[in-house]
């Protein structure tokens, strides 16, 4: 099954890179934001998966242990995503305007010069190590002491005492990683804009979509009956539940984002939403509304529908894929304010990344054991039932 997905995720990565690959050459500019688009909507996921790992080990959840490694697996695709950034940071000049501060107008111009410290391009492409330096830090380490459990069952309750440490001490650094990365590649995109809670929208919106990519990789060993022993639709509920808490999240985070500074009516705060209220973006933001919020809410307030697999599953894939939409409504319109364009880049850029990461991780989970028996907490973790 792991073999197939390299192939797959080879095959997409060969059937949308190579015509990102022209759309660089014959648009660059309009080629590096839909490359941005469709990497970000994958790092934002990855990053999710990697909290996801940390609540849970931090947090001792013993209903996580006996299903966590699907997590681990999106986890261990963060040397691939690192890697990818190389685009990015290659088209830094025609992605970001405060690059060069004397195209401004003379009140962008003034903005821009009080942030010439942080907004420097050696230092956006240092920060960019650093926090990927965290990042494959805090992962990898968690990842290979999960795996070492396997291999060594007389250590399996020392690895453990890490994991549940570093995850602890890990989650603010991991938690300032992501927040200033997302201001560096997608806030600082209209660099006259700022907004106190943007890296909590951003992780929101990639923690949502995480739990949905999570609940998804457990659907498909469940129709194939290859679950541990024990694990039941008990599990699954307890995923829809934390998916329904983050959607919620994520829309109280948008919504007093919105509310705040619309109501502020000031100049450098509402930029952004005029840029988003017409040319056919006010209508993707009605979208995210119904469909980031008001289909997957209602649908996981059910406990009856949480627990089944097949309209699970479904709403898990429902999450990630709105989470691309969200994405597409943070970057593009950075490109031309007040004006959707859709374009075929868009497409083919996300399919590129998304496969490329798919084969990536496909590969490094093969051979690795499906689930860590190993662990300590395994058995009662088989066990649980919510209360």
């Amino acid at each position: 099954m792991r073999r197939r997905l390299v192939v797959l995720g080879s095959v997409l990565a060969v059937a949308g890179g190579v015509p990102t690959a022209v759309g660089f050459f014959v648009d660059p500019r309009r080629a590096s934001f839909a490359y941005l688009f469709g990497y970000a909507s994958v790092f934002t996921v990855v990053a999710g998966a990697l909290f996801l790992l940390l609540i849970g080990h931090a947090s001792n959840a013993t209903w996580f242990v006996a299903v966590r490694r699907p997590a681990e697996h999106v986890v261990g695709t963060l040397p691939a995503v690192a890697a990818l950034l190389a685009p990015v940071l290659l088209s830094v000049k025609r992605l970001y305007t405060w690059t060069d501060p004397g195209s401004l107008d003379a009140h962008a111009h003034r903005i821009v010069l009080r942030k010439a410290a942080w907004l420097h391009e050696p230092f956006f492409v240092a920060r960019a190590f650093v926090y990927f330096a965290v990042l494959l830090g805090v992962g990898e380490l968690l990842r290979s002491w999960s795996l070492a459990q396997d291999r060594d069952a007389g250590r399996a309750a020392s690895l453990r005492k890490r994991m549940v440490a570093l995850s602890a001490g890990g989650l603010p650094l991991v938690a300032f990683a992501l927040t200033f990365a997302s201001f560096d590649w997608l806030m600082s995109l209209e660099p006259t804009w700022y907004s106190d809670v943007y890296g909590v929208y951003v992780f929101a919106g990639g923690f949502v979509a995480a739990l949905g990519l999570f609940g998804a990789m457990l659907g498909v060993p469940a129709s194939r009956n290859a679950l541990p022993p024990g694990v039941s639709a008990e599990h699954f509920s307890a995923v829809g539940r934390l998916e329904l808490a983050m959607v919620v999240f994520w829309t109280y985070i948008a919504w007093a984002q919105l509310v705040l500074q619309w109501i502020a009516d000031l100049p450098l705060e509402v930029t952004w939403y005029i840029a988003r209220s017409h040319g056919g973006w006010q209508w993707v933001g009605v979208a995210l509304l119904a469909l980031h919020w008001a289909v997957p809410f209602f649908f996981l307030l059910s406990r009856a529908l949480k627990r089944r697999r097949v309209p699970f599953v479904a709403v898990s894939v429902w999450l990630v894929a709105v989470h691309a939409l969200d994405i597409y409504y943070l970057v593009l319109p950075a490109l031309e304010p007040g004006r959707l364009g859709v374009h075929w880049l868009d497409l083919t850029a996300l399919i590129g990344v998304a496969g490329a990461v798919l084969a990536f991780g496909a590969w490094r989970a093969d051979g690795v054991a499906p689930y860590p028996a190993s662990d300590p907490l395994f058995d009662a973790s088989t066990r649980y039932e919510a209360a």
